[in-house]
Parts: structure tokens; C-alpha cells; sequence
């Protein structure tokens, strides 16, 4: 069983094309990487069910992929793959309820939008999903993928990219085992991972919890292929503070996360929206800024993640610009 799907894994159909680079072997590697961060989804226990949903982890988890190739996830839709891997035989989607017919004749799927609109989600084979949960089953298919569709100088990276996952995944647990315990200002120690790690773990825990909204003025962005705008913002610097308890983050968006960062912005430890007098209020683009003075923030969908009102006081004192 095991050596039939290595065959099929080692024989998806990709689009060839000079665009691509040499190191895809000018093929789209659209699928290979898909499949990657599926089977690190299963590795990590975030997949515990023969069911893939186009969530914001499996977003991030191949756009961690698509990065070592390219250095940007700027073409990058794991919408295609998500709709295309159906044609491999082996992945099947799932449809919308009512919705059977219509995405039977859809050819193609390109947002997040007619995806949702059409699909609930993804299913594989039961026996490939219970290779994929076996260890040793799950590295023979993954180097399947690694070297049939990559050069060599890629393996090695895309290898880390597995152990990355497992540390933000770690990392994510540990950060929500912190958030149930008394708050700290500065942890008693710090944890030993990579920036990346810790940026990532803060920010999948932050960001949803906050329903990918700006705290501040509820703005809800996504692209097309299901990126957020929201930032996971610290509330204490971790520059000065070592701090990723959620408790200890904000979703913003990019504006006001630089605004708070900044001292323009703060939130009191009753949630109010406090706006620094420093704000000019003579030019007409600054009202919408200062339209929230003494308005709540959009809290998180869970109180223990709560902004921290130790922190809150913090940013108050130390990075409030109050006159």
C-alpha cells in the first residue's frame, strides 16, 4: 500500500513551464507542496481527523514552503492545489451542502470566496491518511515529493521546514498552557526558539482568537487566497519583556499597530481606546484616528485571552505618549 502511493505521489499531474525555476525542474510545484504541509499538519496532531479544511494553518504552512523556493509568497494560491488535487484520485473534495452538481462542474477555483461558497473541505484516501500518521510511512512519501519534484540543493530546507512546523506547533501549546496560568510581565525564562517560531506560534494563537479583526477599528481584510491583514501586535515590547503569552498581544492592523507601537494609541486596562494628545487634530485624515478615543476594542472569543491588564498598564506608562 505504501509503494502504491509513493507511485501516485511521484506522478502528480503538474504544469510545465519555463517560468518556473530550475530548482522545480520547471514544473509548478503547487501540489508536491501542498501534500508537504498537509502530511506536517497530520505530524503535529493539528489533523487528527480524515478532514483538511483551507484554514489559516495550512495557508501558513505552505506558504513556510513556498518561501524556501521563492523568497515571497507573492504568487503563491494554495487555493489551485486545494482544487486541483482532486484530479490525482486520491484527494477528494467535499462539497457545500446542495452545492454537489455545481462544484462537479466547476473547472476552476481561484479565492477564498468560491471556495468556501462550494467546498467544506478535503478528504484523502483512509489508507494514505493512515500511512500519513505513521511515522516511518510519512517520511518515505515525503521523499517522494522532496526528490521527485526538487533539486537537491532544496532538500535539506524543505526537511527543516517539517521540524519548524513541530517547534511552532510546540511552541503554540506551551503559549497556551502560559495564557491559563498567573500573568508575568517578564517570564521566568524564555523559550529557546527561533524567531520565526515564536512569531509564527504568537500570531496563529492572537490573530484568530480576535476573529482576524483589528481590535481598534474592527477592520477585517483578507486576500483572495485567505491571508489576514491583522498583525499580532506585543503589547509589552519582546525586546523588553521575552513575553509571547497571548495575554500579552493585540490583533491590529497595520496602521494602528504601528500607532500603538509608536505611543499615539493606547488601550486602558478597562479596554477603552485612548488616543495621545500628540495626534494633531487640525487635518481632516487624523478624525478617523481620533473618531475612536474612549470607544471599547473588539476583545478575543475566549476571556483567558483577554489583553493582560499588567501589560495594559505597562504600554500606559512606559510607551503612552500622554502630553
Amino acid at each position: 500500500m505504501l509503494a502504491q502511493y509513493q507511485r501516485a505521489f511521484e506522478k502528480l499531474k503538474l504544469s510545465p513551464s519555463q517560468a518556473w525555476p530550475e530548482s522545480t525542474h520547471f514544473r509548478a510545484p503547487y501540489k508536491p507542496l501542498m501534500l508537504l504541509a498537509v502530511s506536517d499538519l497530520i505530524s503535529v496532531g493539528t489533523l487528527t481527523h480524515n478532514f483538511i479544511e483551507y484554514s489559516e494553518f495550512l495557508l501558513e504552512t505552505f506558504d513556510r514552503y513556498w518561501r524556501i523556493i521563492f523568497d515571497s509568497t507573492k504568487f503563491a494560491n494554495p487555493i489551485q492545489p486545494f482544487f486541483y488535487l482532486k484530479s490525482e484520485g486520491f484527494w477528494h473534495l467535499q462539497a457545500q451542502p446542495g452545492m454537489q452538481q455545481r462544484l462537479a462542474a466547476t473547472k476552476d477555483i481561484k479565492t477564498i470566496n468560491q471556495l468556501n461558497q462550494l467546498v467544506l473541505g478535503a478528504t484523502l484516501d483512509q489508507a494514505l491518511f493512515e500511512l500519513l500518521q505513521q511515522p516511518f510511512a510519512r517520511t518515505q512519501l515525503r521523499q517522494s515529493l522532496i526528490q521527485q519534484y526538487f533539486t537537491p540543493e532544496l532538500w535539506t530546507a524543505l526537511g527543516m521546514i517539517a521540524q519548524i512546523n513541530t517547534e511552532i506547533f510546540d511552541y503554540s501549546k506551551l503559549l497556551i498552557e502560559q495564557s491559563q496560568r498567573m500573568f508575568r510581565e517578564i517570564p521566568a525564562t524564555d523559550a529557546p526558539y527561533q524567531v520565526e517560531v515564536r512569531s509564527s506560534a504568537f500570531r496563529q494563537i492572537v490573530v484568530p482568537s480576535y476573529d482576524y479583526c483589528c481590535a481598534i477599528c474592527g477592520i477585517r481584510v483578507i486576500t483572495p487566497e485567505g491571508r489576514s491583514a491583522a498583525e499580532a501586535a506585543h503589547i509589552i515590547p519582546w525586546s523588553r519583556s521575552y513575553n509571547d503569552d497571548p495575554r500579552n498581544g493585540v490583533a491590529l492592523c497595520g496602521l494602528h499597530h504601528w500607532v500603538f507601537d509608536q505611543g499615539l494609541l493606547t488601550i486602558t486596562p478597562s479596554y477603552k481606546i485612548q488616543i495621545s494628545p500628540l495626534v494633531d487634530d487640525q487635518p481632516p485624515a487624523n478624525q478617523t484616528l481620533l473618531a475612536f478615543t474612549r470607544q471599547s476594542i473588539q476583545l478575543p472569543n475566549q476571556a483567558h485571552l483577554y489583553p493582560n491588564p499588567i501589560a495594559l498598564n505597562w504600554h500606559n506608562q512606559f510607551v503612552y505618549r500622554n502630553d
